[in-house]
Order: structure tokens, then sequence, then C-alpha cells
């Protein structure tokens, strides 16, 4: 096969006359033209010659012996593979009229006439010859064009028929999966034509329900539908499967032997191409135990809420008793605790002067002490209103608050200098008397402990955000040590003698009631005579730092 870049071959030219002397002239003539000139002495030996191979031109002589050139020129365009060959007709000047009606008539293209021009002859011949092997390129392209054309055919064919079998391949590889996992499954799957004729169910739905594959092929749906929901829950996903949606819901079955299962089922369509819905796909889930659980917990939670109700009414009648008898023992002591407050003092304006100073001294004792239980009477009391008291909740802004429980803390001592360091605190939800005695509680207790500082400092400060806010205040006071701070919130639990610090302890337990009242958390971090720090958290609600200036 020639390549459509290479040249083609010489073109062949043939000569056919009956003279050898005219023969050779033309193809002397030709010779310049580097071509393959072949040489015929009859119109025969051209038909013979013609069958061999494919000529550019014939160059044919009018008039031969035997068979003339109109003759031969006949029987060429008779045959189909040179019927469109090109003939030069070579006469002689004085027949040129006669013999070129004849030989157009028979489809020569061109006359050349004797005697013949070397330069006229090489260009007409060279023309065809040019035409000729133009043709040969043009149909080398074609066959090319053809060839690549089909090759790329067979190879698209074949890159074709490789991915419908890798496709096929994949396909068969999916459906063994596809088919393994149905078959291994722990949930029953079902498939079931539009019908409702059962055609294919896995080993999992043989064990929930006890009937075989053989059993179950063929059958319809409602071998399934026979537990207590009857034929209205089975209507429902039938409507909802026709209309080509998806049915999820828990249903209750009826096994083989009669007894009842829990399903959580999903059944979803099949569609044909055409959009109808040809089968049902059933993929289900047997929660038989847990609906057992769930109908325990149910029993137990409603137990469980009656028995709360009934311990928070218990709760709430002691409470109440415990109120009482505080106020009761706050009266009974109270009383007599007076008489001997004031028969205490009566007597000391009696004997002033007289007694002697270990005497003196021991009725200040009894004085100082009847003061002491009286405070401590007051303190109870007002721990056990904290407990009581109903919450208003509503936007507290603390840095109002602070500086208005700062104002009354030093209007109470005005001689003493403190430096107060207040930043930004949040507006927080919570009911403003009970915050207000909680921020009064734990600046009092910062100053209390920071009495013998020679600057006393204390700093509050607020972080809000999600959850909550929380709120600090710390003293550069003697602090405490955190082995013992479990004791801090409770009621009468102090970490500091009473002649160190006067107080009666239940300032602290205050505040943690009323943060824990308020759904909150309180803790303090502290080293022995560095200072401490008390903390406390509010439920976050919507709350923004509001600036509050320094007070010093």
């Amino acid at each position: 096969m020639t390549s459509p870049l290479e040249p083609p071959p010489p073109a062949n030219i043939l000569i056919v006359d009956d003279q050898d002397a005219k023969r050779l002239a033309l193809a002397s003539a030709l010779e310049p033209l580097g071509q393959n000139v072949v040489l015929a002495s009859s119109g025969r030996e051209a038909l013979r010659l013609l069958l061999q191979a494919e000529y550019a031109v014939i160059l044919l002589d009018v008039r031969m012996p035997g068979m003339d050139g109109f003759e031969t020129a006949s029987l060429i365009r008779s045959r189909p593979q040179t019927e469109s060959t090109p003939i030069i007709f070579v006469t002689a000047h004085d027949r040129a009229e006669a013999d070129m009606l004849g030989g157009y008539s028979l489809g020569a293209v061109d006359f050349i006439f004797s005697p013949v021009r070397a330069e006229v002859l090489r260009a007409k011949v060279g023309v065809f010859v040019d035409l000729h092997r133009k043709t040969l390129t043009v149909q080398a392209h074609e066959r090319r064009l053809r060839e690549l054309e089909a090759r790329e055919a067979r190879e698209a064919h074949e890159r074709l028929r490789r991915e419908r079998e890798d496709e096929r391949r994949q396909t068969q590889q999916e459906m063994r999966k596809l088919s393994s996992a149905l078959e291994q499954t722990a949930d029953p799957v079902f498939i079931a034509a539009r019908d409702g004729t059962i055609e294919y169910v896995n080993p999992a739905f043989e064990a929930v329900t006890g009937y075989s594959r053989e059993e179950a092929l063929g059958q319809r749906l409602d071998l399934l539908t026979s537990g207590p929901d009857g034929d209205a829950g089975f209507q429902e996903m039938w409507e909802t499967l026709l209309r080509g949606e998806t049915y999820r819901g828990e249903v209750v079955h009826r096994r083989r032997d009669g007894t009842l299962y829990h399903e959580e089922k999903t059944v979803t369509p099949v569609k044909d191409e055409r959009g109808v819905v040809t089968h049902f796909v059933s993929t289900g889930k047997d929660v038989t135990e847990r609906k057992r659980i769930e109908a325990e917990l149910l029993a137990l939670n409603t137990s469980l809420e009656a028995r709360v109700r009934e311990r928070t009414a218990q709760l709430e009648e002691v409470n109440a008793e415990l109120e009482a008898f505080a106020y009761s023992i706050s009266h009974d002591l109270r009383t007599p605790l007076r008489h001997i407050a004031s028969f205490a003092d009566l007597l000391r304006r009696d004997t002033e002067g007289l007694l002697p100073e270990k005497a003196a001294k021991r009725l200040g004792i009894i004085q100082d002490s009847a003061g002491r239980m009286d405070l401590l009477i007051n303190d109870l009391l007002d721990f056990a209103r904290t407990g009581r008291q109903d919450l208003n909740f509503r936007p507290v802004p603390l840095a109002d608050l602070v500086q208005d429980v700062i104002r009354h803390l030093g209007a109470e001592d005005e001689h003493r200098r403190v430096r107060w360091q207040v930043h930004d605190l949040p507006v927080v939800h919570g009911d403003l008397p009970a915050l207000r005695q909680v921020m009064m509680n734990l600046l009092s207790n910062a100053l209390k402990y920071s009495r013998g500082r020679e600057e006393p400092t204390i700093e509050v400060w607020g972080t809000p955000g999600p959850p909550e806010a929380v709120i600090h205040v710390r003293d550069n006071g003697v602090g405490f040590n955190m082995e013992y701070s479990h004791r801090l919130f409770g009621v009468f639990q102090r970490l500091h003698t009473a002649g160190a610090f006067e107080g009666s302890g239940v300032g602290l337990a205050n505040v943690k009631r009323i943060v824990l009242r308020h759904g909150g958390r309180v803790w303090a971090e502290s080293h022995e005579d560095r200072g401490a720090t008390f903390s406390f958290a509010l439920p976050h609600q919507a709350a923004l730092l509001v600036p509050a200036g320094s007070e010093g």
C-alpha cells in the first residue's frame, strides 16, 4: 500500500502506432517527462496491454491496418476499467477535420497532428500525466482515509466490546455482592411483584417469620399482614406504594407459629423505564425486643414519676415542718436570750466599778456570747427565708447592681480606703433582690478578709457567653487553704476563727443556695495569704457586657 506521504510511481503512457519510426519518435519526445512509456504496434496489442496495467494517457494513431484508431478507441471505451482513460489521437493535417469529428464522438480528449512537435506533445501529455498522478494521490489518500476509518471503527468496536464486557463483569460482580449481602444480612428482606406475589425472600426472612423460602414464594403479602393491625395498615401501605412512594412504618405481624412480632419496615417501589411500578422491595428490622424494653421502661417511668411525686410531697411537708421548727426554735431561743442579755446589761450597770476584774471580764463574755447568739439566730432565719422566697426573674444589669452595693459598703465604713477594680459585667436573667444579696455577701466577705492589707484591692469582672455567664470577685486578703474548700459554702462552716474575723458562717451558704435556685453553680480558688477568688455562673440568657467604670 502506497503511503499518501510518498510520491506516486511513474505514470504509464501507451503509444499505439503501426509504424516503428513514428512510435520511436513519439517515445523519444516524451522521454524528458521521466515516465514509463509503453509501445504497441496495433490496436489488438494495445487492448492486451490495457488489461495488464493502468495508463495515464493513450496516444493512438488514427490510420492503422486491420483495426484503425477509431475501432480501437471504441473497444477501449466499451471496457469499464478503461472507459475514462484519456485518448489523444495522432493524425495528419490533411485529414484533421474528418478525423476530429469521428474522434471526439468516441471520447477523444485531444489531437496531435503530424509531423509532431516534441514540445507540444510533451505539454499535452504532461497535463494528463499530472492529472493522473494527482488522481492516484487522491485515490491513495482516500484509501488511507478509508483504512484509517475502518481501523478506528474496528478499534471503537473492540473498545466498546471491552467496555461492555467490563460492564457485564462489573454488573455480575455487583449482583453477586448484592445477592451475598441480601443473603447474609440479619434483617428480613423480600421482593414482591406488583400484584403482591412474593418472588424472593432471604434467610433472615425465614428466621424471623418462621416461613421457609418454599412456603413463602408464590404467596401473597397477606401471608405476613395477619397481625392485629388487620387490613387497614396493609391498605395504607399498598396505596402509598402504588403512588410510587416509599413506605416507612412500624407494623405488627404474626409468625408462622402464631406469635406476634414488631417490625420497622421500609418498602420501596421498583419502576421500569416508563415509570410504571413493577415490583416492591421490602427491608425490615425485628424490633420486638426493643418494644418490650420500651414498654417496661414506660411502666418503670410511670412508677418512678409516681414515687417522685410522693417523695416530693413528703419533702415539701418535711421542709415546711423544718421551717416551722426553725421559726419556733428561733422564737423560743430569742426570748430567754433577750432576758440573758438584758439582765446581764442591768447587772453590768448595777455593779459598775464594784466587781473584781475577773468577774467583770466574765460578765463581758456573757454579753458578747448573747450578742453572737442573737446574730446566729438572725442569720439562720435569713437562710431559711432564702429557700422559701419566690424568685421574680428579669434582666438584671450587674454593673449597676455592683456599683450600688459598693456605695452601700462605702457608706458603712467611710474611713477605710479600698481600691475597687470593676470591669465589664453582663446583663443576666435573675431575681434582683436575691442577686443583690449574693453580691453583698461576696463583696463584704472580700472586704472583711482583706482588712489587714495596706492597700485592700477588690476586683470584679464577668465573662459572658454560652452556655452561661460567669462572675468573679477577687481580693488580696488572707485567703484560705484549698484543702478545706469543701466547707466554704456550708452553714456555720468557717475556715478562720471567730476571734480573727467576725461572722456566723451563713453568708456563703446563702450565696450557694441563691445561685443554685437560679440554675447556676458556685466555687472558689485561693492560696493562703495570697487572696481568694469567688466565682458563680448563671445560665446565659442574652447577656450583653455593660461597661462599668472603675471606682477607687
